[in-house]
């Protein structure tokens, strides 16, 4: 046995500490306590007893062989006594000499099997808790939105929702799955819906547009026209800017019109295809508002998309019926099949596009903004160009391996599996991309690459440039275009070329 001991470097508690941090269960000698066998306390009893009765008669004996019945009597019940003692500090747990007076030769201490059993329950705890992050089942209800999405940021796959008290309109938080909330939410009272979505900041989201007028001031308007004209101005924007052909079949149409009130959302769901998040769409959306307004002035059908309240005045050209206030973060959006506290209204499919053929369950959760299919490939990006904040910057970003989306917005990510993929950000080649950006930074303007392309067949790389027009060819700026730099990683070279007609070809 000392040598089996001998031979091993780990004590038991070693090895259950190494268990531990690998999430394997310990070896049963590093947790099973000693137990002393009734048959070894037995035997151990009858030594103390037979050391405490010599065999041979010491100096004296015959005295004491004259004790009287008394005296004896006492003297077994001292006996009995001295042996109650000592079994009794025997049984309990003894301080090893390792211990108290220290480790000889460096042999590590042993530590306490109390200390055992706590690591012990630790993993016990962890593993619970693991499985609560992990189970689907989650609802739970906060007063606070910033408490809300703390907790859901721990759980897989949950999202942040808000109700109103359907008698006081207080507004509180919850965090749950889609699933699970679509469980609950569709045996409720249809009276007591007054639920919200919450499009939590930096989440890729779908399009979406929350349409409103005031009827009695604008009698005559006819809704649906409005939405199809609004419509093909979205198709004409994404086919122009990020070159995506789309159809009406995308849109969920959600309305919740009364007599005094036109009141509609939008949401346009592309195949594999999101926006980066809500900031994004909101920058979109002032793109499509930009367009109706120079339309406004050479086609008169978009005359009807503007529309008037009771504080506009006769002479005022009116606003568009296109609210722009809801693309500001963590914005509640109003759920399908809810209406307002102490409102009558609902939120109810129109039937019309996407809405023709659906059921109730893939209309709401069609309906969701930011409930993402998990075949999306692409983020769309719209954004303020930094060196110019009246020019709107337009990308696409792919992405692989996306599935459903569940935490912050994922880095952009090199797909080696195709010939050629399209990416903006940083490049599988981070030192490259910053040799081309210091080749396209001349005098005051500094070169920021804008998108790249890669060709794995032929080892191309493609950078499209931005801030700086400078073409080498002709020594100057061009005055719209944009240049690019292509790089032949197999010849190690690289050169300029330009989208410009009279270069394009050079």
């Amino acid at each position: 046995m000392a040598k089996k001991g001998n031979a091993s470097t780990m004590d038991d508690v070693d090895r259950l500490f190494e268990c531990f941090k690998c999430g394997i269960s310990p070896p049963q000698s590093a947790v099973r306590e000693r137990k002393r066998r009734k048959s070894k306390l037995n035997q151990e009893n009858s030594a103390r007893k037979v050391s405490a009765s010599p065999c041979t008669p010491s100096l004296g004996s015959a005295e004491q062989g004259k004790e009287t019945p008394n005296n004896a009597q006492l003297s077994v019940g001292k006996r009995v006594s001295t042996m109650v003692k000592v079994g009794k500090f025997s049984r309990g747990k003894q301080i090893s000499p390792v211990i108290f007076y220290g480790s000889p030769h460096g042999i590590p201490p042993k530590r306490p099997l109390s200390l055992l059993r706590l690591l012990h329950e630790i993993r016990i705890d962890l593993s619970e808790q693991e499985k609560s992050n992990l189970r689907t089942e989650v609802w739970a209800t906060f007063p606070r939105q910033d408490e809300a999405v703390k907790f859901a940021k721990g759980h897989a796959n949950a999202r942040v929702f808000s109700y109103q008290d359907h008698y006081s309109g207080q507004r509180r938080y919850l965090a749950s799955t889609y699933e699970e909330f679509w469980k609950r939410y569709k045996i409720m009272d249809s009276k007591l819906r007054h639920h919200y979505e919450v499009i939590q900041e930096g989440f890729p989201c779908h399009l979406y547009f929350d349409l409103e007028f005031n009827k009695r001031d604008n009698v005559g308007r006819d809704g649906d026209e409005m939405v199809d004209l609004l419509i093909s101005v979205i198709l004409e924007a994404l086919l122009e800017k990020y070159s995506i052909n789309g159809n009406q079949d995308w849109v969920v149409e959600l309305d919740s019109s009364t007599e005094e009130k036109f009141s509609r959302h939008l949401i346009m769901r592309i195949p594999k295809t999101a926006f980066k998040d809500n900031s994004h769409v909101g920058a979109f959306v002032a793109e499509i508002c930009s367009r109706i307004a120079s339309a406004r002035e050479r086609d008169k059908r978009f005359e009807t998309l503007y529309v008037k309240n009771a504080s506009t005045s006769a002479e005022s050209p009116g606003q568009l019926f296109v609210d722009t206030a809801v693309y500001s973060r963590n914005r509640c959006f109003r759920l399908a099949l809810s209406s307002k506290a102490g409102k009558a209204s609902f939120l109810l499919p129109t039937g019309r596009f996407k809405c023709k053929e659906m059921g109730e369950v893939d209309m709401f959760m069609a309906s969701l903004i930011c409930n993402m299919e998990v075949d999306c490939e692409k983020f769309l990006v719209c954004k303020m160009e930094l060196d110019c904040v009246k020019t709107l910057h337009f990308e696409t970003e792919v992405t692989s391996n996306f599935g459903r989306y569940c935490g912050a917005p994922q880095e952009n990510t090199y797909i080696s599996d195709v010939s050629t993929t399209y990416l903006t950000g940083k490049s599988p080649f981070p030192s490259l991309d910053e040799f081309i950006e210091s080749i396209a930074s001349t005098r005051n303007a500094s070169g920021k690459i804008r998108s790249w392309y890669w060709f794995s067949e032929y080892g191309l790389i493609i950078y499209s440039m931005s801030r700086n027009r400078y073409c080498e060819r002709i020594g100057r700026e061009h005055k719209s275009n944009h240049v690019m730099y292509v790089v032949d990683m197999r010849r190690a070279a690289y050169y300029q070329k330009c989208y410009d007609p009279d270069c394009k070809d050079r």
